[in-house]
């Protein structure tokens, strides 16, 4: 059954809806809607032209969705039978013609029907909405739903909020993913513009803005799809593939071998310029403290973070030396990166151990936790509570031993509880 609160669909009763429906009209409809977010009117008017088969997307006016695999076969299966009768996806099986958003909303309806989900389509496309965000962060939700960050967070955030309590390490992702959709919404717009080509080299292909500003030519591999710099190549990816054959075009006959040309004068562009032309994209889209060095900077920052974050869940926990010789830096660098990853929420700090959020009891939640425990069981060991806690036993002996100093917790032989009124 759904809540009436939430109106959220059951899974286990839409995979049996879809699974009787198969590429019928109501099965299409109800894939489009629960698995890819798609409103009634964007359904009804959904044509064969925006199912990109070859790269699996819908082509919306104002995103880009993924096809899950289900979904492209059913897709492909109503193509080979109604392509060729209609542009339209959704037509009817009766007549071979597009439906009204009536018709639509009626064949969801008794679809849904059939398995109790008293819910409608605009419930399903939040549905979804909510587990891209779950799952994958609120910019990739904001790119493939067309809602803004803040709009997401407005609608969402306090339904998320009582299934997970907010962290540092939560609001400081979310602040992460609102500036990652805007510089998306940056580079939308200005597309295959000096500013949009070198926004996306500095934040999706991690150059450095003099990097970007030599760029010649010579070093673009349009064929393999590889950028050659000195030191490195670098996979370009298919938009930027896409973007740097538009200007090419444009400038093919200037005869000029750097990437970055004045568009008045066809000449070079050095980097002071290039980055004031970056600068002032930036401060447009919203992001008014950004410049090209510091976008390379936070790039930069967020490669680490992943880098240590990956090592850290790899290994349970990080020391200095893990850093030093992941990175390849000095003692210092290393206490600042974890440091600065535990003042954010990312890691938990436990003594000189880090470790990924969640996998352990926050110092400052210790106590809590372990009142709670010993007011259910009277007395816990050492061992009760480095699992309790999730940490080595060296940490839980030092942690013990302080607790027990402050008079917080009574040590009776190798046991401990929690003081009586008159012992504290």
């Amino acid at each position: 059954m759904v809540s009436d609160a939430t109106k959220r669909p059951d899974e286990a009763a839409m995979r049996r809806i879809l699974d009787r429906y198969s590429d019928s009209p109501e099965g299409i409809i109800l894939r489009l809607a629960w698995l890819h977010g798609l409103g009634r009117k964007e359904l009804n008017e959904l044509t064969w032209g925006q199912v990109d088969f070859e790269t699996r997307n819908l082509i919306l006016p104002d995103r880009t969705v993924p096809i899950e695999e289900s979904t492209a076969k059913c897709l492909a299966d109503r193509y080979a039978n109604y392509g060729a009768i209609s542009p339209r996806v959704v037509i009817a099986d009766r007549g071979k013609k597009p439906m009204t958003m009536e018709n639509v909303s009626r064949l969801a309806k008794n679809a849904l029907d059939s398995e109790g989900q008293d819910v409608a389509l605009k419930d399903l496309r939040r549905d979804w909405i909510q587990r891209q965000i779950e799952e994958k962060g609120w910019a990739y939700a904001a790119r493939v739903s067309g809602m803004t960050v803040s709009s997401l967070r407005a609608t969402f955030a306090a339904t998320l909020r009582k299934n997970k309590p907010q962290t540092a390490a939560a609001t400081s992702q979310m602040a992460e993913d609102e500036t990652e959709y805007t510089l998306w919404r940056i580079v939308q717009q200005e597309g295959s513009s000096a500013a949009g080509l070198a926004i996306w080299m500095c934040w999706k292909l991690t150059m450095q803005p003099g990097e970007i500003a030599a760029l010649t030519w010579e070093q673009v591999d349009m064929e393999r799809g590889r950028i050659h710099l000195s030191d490195r190549d670098i996979d370009m990816g298919t938009r930027m593939q896409r973007l740097l054959g538009e200007v090419w075009d444009r400038q093919k006959s200037l005869n000029e071998q750097r990437v970055f040309v004045a568009p008045t004068t066809g000449r070079p562009m050095d980097q002071a310029r290039l980055s004031v032309l970056c600068r002032t994209a930036m401060i447009r889209g919203g992001l008014e403290d950004f410049s090209l060095r510091i976008l390379a900077a936070w790039t930069h920052a967020r490669q680490i973070d992943s880098a240590i974050l990956q090592r850290a869940e790899k290994l349970g926990f990080l020391v200095r030396e893990d850093v030093i010789q992941l990175l390849n830096v000095s003692g210092k660098t290393a206490w600042s990166y974890l440091d600065r990853m535990a003042n954010s929420g990312k890691l938990v700090k436990v003594g000189v151990r880090y470790y990924p959020q969640g996998s352990v009891v926050a110092p400052e939640n210790q106590l809590d936790t372990i009142r709670a425990y010993l007011s259910e069981h009277d007395v816990g060991s050492r061992q009760d509570f480095m699992e309790l806690l999730h940490i080595a036993p060296h940490q839980a002996t030092h942690i013990l031993q302080g607790m027990v100093k402050r008079g917080e917790l009574i040590r009776d032989g190798k046991r401990y509880r929690l003081p009586a009124k008159n012992e504290k």
